[in-house]
């Protein structure tokens, strides 16, 4: 199921954009939605990082919800914090849920 972001909501780049000088977690407001077919990843427009009058176009993947970004990075900073063995558990822990996750969407 695709995943579609409302206009004029705010989004995080998940990846450095270096042709733009953008950085992962740099902010801005989806301006335009472009819609492809099934199999296809849907595009937008994107502005406001900081510098006027610029837009550019991203997929998909390429962006997250402000507020899902926020989190992660809280997530991400609290597991910098664990110990190794700690961080081996949580891993464990993650790919028995990956799993599950995975056998769960197989028979939906």
């Amino acid at each position: 199921m695709k995943v579609q972001h409302s206009l004029y909501s705010q989004v995080a780049l998940v990846q450095d954009l270096p042709e733009y000088n953008l950085k992962r977690g740099d902010i801005a407001t989806i301006v335009e939605h472009y819609p492809m077919s099934e199999g296809e990843e849907d595009g937008y427009s994107l502005e406001g990082f900081d510098v006027p009058q610029v837009t550019i176009e991203v997929a998909a993947s390429q962006i997250l919800p402000i507020t899902q970004w926020q989190q992660e990075e809280m997530i991400l900073h609290k597991l910098r914090q664990l110990s190794q063995s700690r961080r081996l558990q949580l891993e464990d822990y993650l790919d028995f849920l990956w799993q599950k996750e995975q056998s769960e969407n197989m028979i939906a």
